[in-house]
């Protein structure tokens, strides 16, 4: 039996998690992606503060930030947060002084998660791990140097049964968040995932399948193609009209959500959001387009 309280001392607030995640279950296979993933979000954010791309310094520290939120990591969600706010506001100095510190906290999550899930102690000094996590670009294989210089790699996972009843559509960047979303919905519906706007755009570009779509779940905040270019296409090839759209945004982009209510969506997913949240918004866009 996994022994949670490798987690708590880590910590993680386990009992927050799971008002979101709803049961260990879930919280095992949402931590399982998150571990799949995380070593191909620090180097993207090592070599983004290496180049002071601050613009997608800032997209993937936000991603960070709802992913480890969602785990429970609430101290390291919040200084993944700051960190969020001096990357937007272009203050390479501030990102300088306190990113290090953040990839000590992360990398030390890390290797609770993996003892908890795993079984495995990969406990190290700081020194050890910043020494690791500070490694150059060119230690890096060619598919990660290709994520860094080019962003997020969108992933189209195709829908496998004409049986269900539609497509669900979740556009974001943050693995944790999709795949928690996936599992809502996968049982009912066909679930494609991509990791920035341009595969939903070329997705809702085909009529036909854009018919079968029962709803877009679309983050505002993603590389390459962002969320106001998608809801900007949809707007210009009337697609509203048929294609019912949920935003989901981080609750401190009050500005954000703003502006995203003067497009006709459906409704707003403010994250960290639960399972019923996410139904509650499915029901509504059948209410409205069925």
């Amino acid at each position: 039996m996994k022994d949670t309280n490798v987690l708590i001392s880590a910590g993680a607030d386990i009992n927050k998690s799971l008002e979101l995640l709803g049961d260990m279950n879930m919280y095992d296979e949402v931590l399982n992606d998150f571990l799949n993933l995380i070593d191909e979000k620090i180097a993207n954010l090592n070599k983004y503060k290496s180049i002071n791309d601050m613009a997608n310094y800032a997209i993937d520290v936000h991603s960070l930030k709802s992913d480890v939120r969602y785990l429970g990591f609430m101290k390291v969600g919040d200084l993944a947060y700051e960190l969020e706010l001096l990357s937007k506001a272009n203050d390479i100095a501030g990102v300088s002084a306190k990113h290090d510190n953040l990839m000590i906290e992360v990398s030390k999550i890390v290797s609770a998660c993996k003892k908890y899930l795993y079984g495995k102690d990969d406990s190290k000094t700081d020194e050890t791990i910043i020494n690791e996590i500070l490694s150059t670009p060119s230690e890096m294989d060619p598919m990660s140097q290709a994520i860094i210089y080019q962003g997020t790699v969108t992933t189209e996972k195709k829908a496998q049964s004409s049986s269900k009843q539609g497509v669900i559509l979740i556009v974001d960047d943050s693995s944790v968040v999709a795949n928690f979303i996936k599992k809502v919905f996968e049982k009912d519906y066909d679930v494609i995932i991509y990791s920035d706007g341009s595969g939903v755009i070329d997705y809702c570009a085909n009529d036909e399948k854009r018919a079968k779509v029962k709803a877009c779940l679309l983050d505002l905040n993603m590389p390459n193609v962002d969320g106001f270019e998608v809801l900007d296409f949809f707007k210009a090839n009337n697609y509203f009209v048929k294609l019912p759209v949920v935003v989901i945004s981080g609750v401190e982009n009050i500005d954000t959500i703003e502006r995203a209510k003067s497009y006709p969506i459906v409704e707003v997913l403010a994250k960290p959001f639960n399972e019923r949240d996410c139904e509650m918004a499915l029901h509504k866009c059948l209410a409205l387009y069925d």
